[in-house]
């Protein structure tokens, strides 16, 4: 039995479709996979309809509800539940209908003989409050189970000064292999088996997306996905909309301001939906990896807009598929017809299989013990 700990609990398009791609790799090699449903409070309470938030403060873990963050929510309670049913649906038919284990002192990973952790920014302790002990490894009830990850981010370049010592040492001592997501962190990790791996959407052929797809009933749209506002996005959604004559579908929640006019929502969406949406796209504008990630796998015709903090896993992925022109970059002019530049899809596809080819190779070698 091998297990996967990541961030499946997560009401996320990403998090939970990274999910399915590593079980379904995993999967591929004919073994028996189950996700270990750790899901704290700490965590997965930003997600409620009162977003609950932790953070360390003087060594302590210290929660707060968000009040702005739950009347958001309940202005938009109709679509907020509807979007949460379409997750609970994804989650339950793809990952797991266990209960979530709260603490860590519940967590046995004793049954399995390999744990992958990741993909996802396990190791972000700006998302896990300071470093999580169960994504290092640091579980009581460990047994005799490898543990190797798979693609983990720590989602920056360098961690904070503070967590460097324990998770050196965590990594060190628990982990038997290591892969990461961006290249440049492969360097910072002192292990004696670091690699960078492809994220695990990217390790599924766009043909079996397409069946776990639940498109829409209208196509032809400039679709919008963004993890925050971004005025130079939204300027030249605007732009192609007037070109093109087409309607601006956005499938994320609204953020931020900008000029939003003419720009159609549709929150009612798990992962499911989001690729579905993504296959029936003319165009796709984005910030998030994700949204790369699938306008590549899809083919489209798309760009890439800068984040202001997480642009290192879109640039990576961009420059290995030799597609980094597709990265708008603040200041640069607007051109309508740049979106509509010739791909070389097949080069695409070929560089994509052979990093696929690592991917598969570093799972198959784990699970093996090799």
């Amino acid at each position: 039995m091998t297990g996967i700990l990541t961030f499946h609990w997560a009401d996320d398009y990403g998090a939970m479709l990274q999910a399915y791609g590593l079980k379904r790799a995993i999967e591929s090699f004919g073994e028996q996979v189950e996700f270990i449903p750790y899901a704290p409070p700490k965590l997965r309470g930003r997600y409620w309809l009162c977003p609950l938030y932790a953070e360390i403060k003087d060594g302590e873990t210290h929660f707060r509800f968000s009040l702005r963050g739950f009347k958001s929510r309940l202005f938009r309670l109709k679509p907020f539940c509807k979007r949460w049913i379409c997750m609970r649906r994804f989650r339950r038919r793809y990952l797991t209908k266990k209960l979530p284990i709260l603490w860590k002192k519940s967590v046995s990973l004793k049954k399995y003989g390999v744990v992958f952790v990741g993909s996802d920014q396990v190791w972000n302790p700006a998302i896990t409050a300071g470093l999580d002990d169960v994504y290092l490894g640091n579980i009581p009830q460990k047994g005799d189970c490898r543990m190797v990850s798979y693609a983990a981010s720590l989602g920056r370049e360098v961690l904070p000064e503070g967590c460097v010592e324990k998770f050196s040492r965590s990594i060190g001592e628990n982990f038997v292999a290591v892969s990461v997501r961006e290249s440049r962190t492969v360097s910072y990790i002192l292990h004696k088996s670091v690699v960078d791996v492809i994220d695990p959407v990217l390790t599924l052929q766009a043909e079996e997306w397409r069946k776990v797809a639940v498109p829409p009933r209208e196509s032809g749209y400039i679709l919008i996905y963004w993890t925050e506002s971004n005025e130079q996005l939204l300027r030249y959604a605007h732009l192609l909309a007037r070109r093109l004559g087409k309607k601006i579908i956005q499938v994320s929640f609204p953020v931020g301001r900008g000029d939003l006019t003419g720009v159609e929502y549709r929150m009612e969406t798990g992962p499911a939906e989001f690729v579905g949406y993504v296959q029936n796209a003319s165009c796709v504008l984005t910030n998030s990896f994700h949204g790369t990630a699938f306008s590549i796998l899809m083919e489209k015709p798309f760009l890439v807009f800068l984040h202001s903090s997480s642009n290192m896993r879109a640039e990576d992925l961009l420059k290995k598929l030799g597609l980094f022109s597709r990265m708008k970059l603040p200041g640069d002019p607007l051109d309508a017809e740049e979106i509509w530049a010739p791909v070389d899809w097949e080069e695409v596809r070929r560089q994509l299989d052979e990093e696929r080819r690592r991917a598969m190779a570093f799972i198959y070698h784990h699970l093996e013990g090799i």
